[in-house]
């Protein structure tokens, strides 16, 4: 279980890096061919791409357990007592992951029966591909989220300063 989940959030991690590439590579092609009038929608392509990319990275982020934390109290307390606090927050972000992911399901499917797209002019964006991302890589992120608590409940959990 453990192998599978770090093969496939290294994918969706790489998923994100070529995205952030062509993220990249449009924003230079629109500064850089402006003065000769063209308009390749950056913006629009920005302003989407952002949460995608970040929900691409997210379940890599908890996977590795490098995810944002405090070690105030953490470093504190007892194994026990961490394996306490992590287990409440793997609790925490199941809870908010199938919320995002309940919450974004009927707008993805609508999304996709109308092949929702954002943006008038030079370019139009499908939005409902954003959607998708953003639900599919929270439900990722419940299993991850799942195998963390089991791990912390069984003594196994392997995120920093849990065993120290």
């Amino acid at each position: 279980m453990e192998g599978m989940i770090r093969r496939s959030t290294e994918v969706l991690q790489a998923i994100a890096a070529i995205w952030l590439i062509f993220v990249a590579l449009t924003i230079f092609a629109e500064v850089a061919f402006r003065n000769l009038g063209l308009f390749l929608g950056a913006d629009q392509i920005v302003q989407n791409s952002v949460p995608a990319i970040v929900f691409l990275q997210v379940p890599f982020a908890i996977a590795a357990g490098t995810m944002l934390r405090t070690t105030l109290i953490f470093g504190l307390v007892k194994k026990r007592v961490r394996l306490g606090i992590n287990f409440v927050s793997y609790v925490i972000g199941i809870a908010l992951f199938i919320g995002i992911a309940v919450g974004g399901w009927t707008d993805m499917v609508r999304g996709w029966e109308i092949k929702e797209y954002q943006g008038i002019g030079a370019i139009e964006f499908p939005v409902y591909i954003i959607r998708t991302v953003i639900v599919f890589c929270s439900i990722i992120v419940v299993f991850i989220y799942l195998n963390l608590a089991f791990r912390a409940v069984t003594g196994t959990d392997s995120t920093p300063m849990a065993q120290d």
